[in-house]
């Protein structure tokens, strides 16, 4: 009675321990959180017919996002973020090539630009586990939608945003130098506590054109950098 006695309970013991093993495995199918974030955001254009460029500038972006855990090593995360973007317009009478800092002698700044609009990428993200979390490395397509562009202490100079290039003559439609939309590809880098306190890099850059009417010459492929913190609830 004894010895049966003895093994009921190592046999309690012994399942006891592998529920909580099989609970230890389990994870959320899907996660929310929050996104707080820097940009460093710009467009690598040049519009010919105005002999227009761009220089970046700093801005910030804040938004949710939603996690959909596939395994404990691989997610899908679908970010909401509102984004507020600066910098300015400057002359070139040629391509300038990628401008990335301020600093080009061959270009004369003509205004200050500013545009606010919305980011939706969704990242394909491995986890590795290190420390007291977790190392995230993603990438995926993303799209952008611009609401409004404007030039901050110049309000006589119209962006491209706001540049109109033809009206259709049946429905009166404007259309526009630049298109307000695009999409392309992002990479994102970070890392995640524990407690669900996240450290994020992400670069982003479109493949659209979205220069909204034939020319040879111009192009315009806007990109973005952004660094800040998430946190998942």
């Amino acid at each position: 009675m004894k010895r049966l006695t003895l093994i009921l309970l190592c046999m309690a013991a012994a399942l006891t321990v592998h529920a909580q093993d099989a609970d230890s495995l389990k994870i959320d199918p899907v996660s929310i959180g929050v996104l707080l974030q820097a940009n460093y955001a710009g467009e690598h254009m040049y519009i010919a017919e105005s002999a227009l460029s761009a220089y970046p500038g700093v801005g910030a972006e804040a938004g949710a996002f939603v996690d959909y855990n596939i395994t404990r090593r691989l997610q899908v995360e679908v970010q909401i973020l509102a984004t507020l973007q600066n910098g300015s317009y400057v002359a070139a009478n040629k391509d300038p090539g990628f401008l990335v800092w301020h600093r080009k002698k061959s270009v004369d700044y003509l205004a200050d630009m500013r545009l606010f609009g919305l980011d939706i990428p969704l990242y394909f993200i491995g986890r590795f586990p290190v420390g007291q979390g977790a190392f995230r490395l993603g990438a995926g397509p993303f799209t952008h939608l611009t609401f409004t562009a404007w030039c901050p202490g110049d309000d006589g100079f119209i962006t491209p945003y706001k540049r109109v290039i033809s009206v259709d003559d049946n429905t009166g439609k404007k259309r526009y130098a630049l298109s307000d939309s695009h999409a392309g590809f992002g990479l994102m880098f970070g890392y995640e506590f524990d407690s669900g306190l996240q450290i994020n890099l992400c670069g982003k850059y479109s493949i659209i054109d979205i220069i909204n009417y034939d020319s040879a010459e111009s192009h315009a492929h806007p990109y973005k950098i952004s660094l800040g913190v998430g946190w998942r609830f």
